[in-house]
């Protein structure tokens, strides 16, 4: 072989340096995909939740401007929950569950889609019948709430029954709610029911007013913890069940981050939706509360 057509190879240390680069680039360049990769994916779920905003005015409109509740219990009836209708649903609904119709069967009719239910961000979402670990005070049994991706103003948007007793309270009208472009009707949550951290165990309350934290327990005493529920942290339902320690606040923070790179999607009572901060979705009473407990002065 003549000295012409020998080809000289790499070197050790440039082949080092080759590979010392491509893994600088990756990297850089892998967090961007990751990134890349959740935007796309909180653009679809701003898709849904426009679809269930236009559904929301629909409703209102067939029913003289009101709103629907979070949930309808049955009663004498026994099993009524529409979802037992559903082949694919109907063997993962169990105990109180089957006896209950929730909020995302009330719009269905207008959407005509259950995968509208199940956000793609949402850990392990599901939509008609999930695991049977659900905690919070009076619900049980499999596929409680219908769906674990979205979660509705339960206190102020929802009345329900006091825990003392009583009847629930009149269905919210869309004249009674002073600021609708600026209230939460549905939000990023991991269980069917979501609201404002009314008691500051998060550290993030904002714009309350005195009654709020009164309000709160009055109208259901696991409604103060439904902060909790917000983005992808867990504790209406959390793993493992009754076995496992509810998690704490820093805990449930972290978790709640989780969800679109710590921004939260709403949908608004007016329609339409936007995505906020974790912390302001968590902590700023504002963006959830009709005034029904009083005025908030620090809303606009």
């Amino acid at each position: 072989m003549s000295p012409r057509s020998r080809r000289p190879g790499f070197t050790l240390i440039e082949l080092l340096v080759v590979i010392a680069i491509i893994a600088i680039l990756a990297a850089i360049l892998f967090p961007v995909f990751a990134q890349a990769r959740e935007a796309a994916r909180k653009a679809s779920c701003l898709s849904n939740l426009n679809q269930l905003a236009k559904a929301t005015m629909m409703y209102v409109q067939d029913y003289d401007e009101t709103f629907y509740p979070h949930r309808f219990n049955c009663g004498a009836a026994g099993t009524c929950n529409p979802l037992l209708l559903e082949p694919a649903f109907a063997p993962n609904i169990t105990g109180a569950a089957q006896s209950r119709i929730f909020w995302i069967s009330l719009l269905q009719p207008y959407v005509k889609n259950y995968l509208v239910f199940k956000c793609p961000s949402a850990a392990n979402a599901w939509v008609g019948g999930g695991p049977d670990n659900c905690q919070s005070p009076g619900c049980g049994g499999q596929g409680y709430g219908g769906e674990n991706s979205y979660g509705h103003n339960d206190l102020w948007m929802s009345p329900a029954a006091p825990f003392s007793g009583g009847p629930a309270g009149p269905p919210v009208n869309l004249a009674s709610v002073s600021r609708p472009a600026g209230t939460i009707l549905i939000v990023d949550a991991t269980y069917y029911g979501a609201g404002p951290d009314v008691l500051n165990q998060s550290g993030y309350l904002r714009n309350a007013n005195a009654n709020d934290a009164q309000f709160a327990v009055v109208n259901g005493k696991q409604y103060p913890n439904y902060w909790k529920n917000i983005g992808n942290s867990v504790w209406s339902y959390f793993p493992g069940g009754a076995s496992d320690a509810v998690p704490d606040p820093q805990t449930c923070i972290a978790l709640g981050k989780k969800r679109h790179n710590e921004q939260i999607v709403c949908q608004f009572v007016d329609g339409h939706t936007k995505a906020v901060g974790y912390d302001r979705a968590v902590g700023d009473v504002c963006l959830w509360a009709t005034d029904a407990d009083g005025d908030h002065p620090g809303c606009n």
